[in-house]
Order: C-alpha cells, then structure tokens, then sequence
C-alpha cells in the first residue's frame, strides 16, 4: 500500500467522524429544544388543571341562600351558609326582566360576604355596572323579574366564580 491510499483512507475516515459527530450535535439540541418547549406546555396545563380541580373542590362548599326583605319588595338578602368557614368573594347578578332582557352585573363582583353571615341589598333603582367596569343600565323593573346571583371564591391568588352553585330568586 502507498502513502496515497493511506491519506485517503485516513481523510475519509476523518470526514465520516465530523459528520457523524455534527449529526448527534443536531439531534441532542433539537431534543433539548423539544424538551424544553414541551415541559413549559405541560406545566401550562397541569396550572390550569389545578385551578379547576380548586374551583369544583372549593365550589362544593358553596352554599347561598336568597330571602326577599319582608316590606321591601325589590331587596334581597344573600346568605352565605358555606361549608368549612368559606368566605364569598362576591357574586355577580344576573337580571332577568319581563321582556326577556338579561342585564349582567358585576357591581358587586368584589363584595365580600363572611360565612355564615348576610348581607342586604337593595336592587330597586340598581345601577349596573359592566364587566370592564363602566356603568351600565338601570334596571327598570316591570310586573315579573328574576334575579340570578353566581357567587365568586378566593383559590389562592384567583378569584373564580361557581357557576354550578348559582341561585335563582323570582317575583
């Protein structure tokens, strides 16, 4: 064998190591990327899994009461009998008025109610007040009305709203 053959052998062989050593380079950093990219979507859902574990767990213990005021028509009181000393966060109100008009109100979203206390209020000429915080309408009530009241908990650092738990009171 000459010196040539020797070389060429040798320059191929250096040339299949390069490449295979640029291959598994490319192939770890694209798993890392994968990996990291995955572990972030994850965590993402398992987050947001938690916190609606938290409010169907939380939420059980809700449990609301609506009475009219005796003499006042149009004020109600909300009574929270919650389970395990569970503070109400607030509720939101839904109105529904004899033409089939639903007004959303979030005026008391931020009201809180101890447990096992109550609190009046009077809806006669209610100011509403929309999801982004600008007023809304006045309710103009007119024979027959329905107010639905959705109570909101605390989980930690998020305030969440029951929807299962929402209580209905008609006149």
């Amino acid at each position: 064998m000459n010196m040539k053959a020797i070389k060429k052998i040798n320059r191929k062989g250096i040339s299949t190591l390069v490449s295979t050593v640029l291959l598994i380079v490319f192939v770890v950093s694209l798993g890392l990327v994968v990996v990291n990219w995955s572990g972030k979507l994850v965590e993402k859902g398992v987050d947001q899994s938690k916190v609606k574990i938290g409010t169907n767990l939380e939420c059980a213990d809700v449990n609301v009461k609506l009475e009219e005021k005796p003499g006042a028509p149009l004020t109600i009181i909300i009574k929270n009998n919650n389970r395990n000393e569970l503070d109400l966060a607030g509720f939101i109100t839904r109105f529904f008025i004899s033409d089939e008009t639903v007004v959303g109100d979030y005026a008391n979203e931020d009201t809180e109610i101890k447990s096992f206390s109550a609190k009046v209020f009077d809806f006669s000429k209610h100011q509403t007040k929309k999801s982004d915080g600008s007023e809304g309408s006045i309710v103009n009530w007119d024979g027959k009305y329905r107010v639905e009241v959705i109570p909101r908990v605390d989980i930690g650092s998020e305030t969440v709203n029951c929807d299962a738990k929402k209580i209905a009171w008609e006149k």
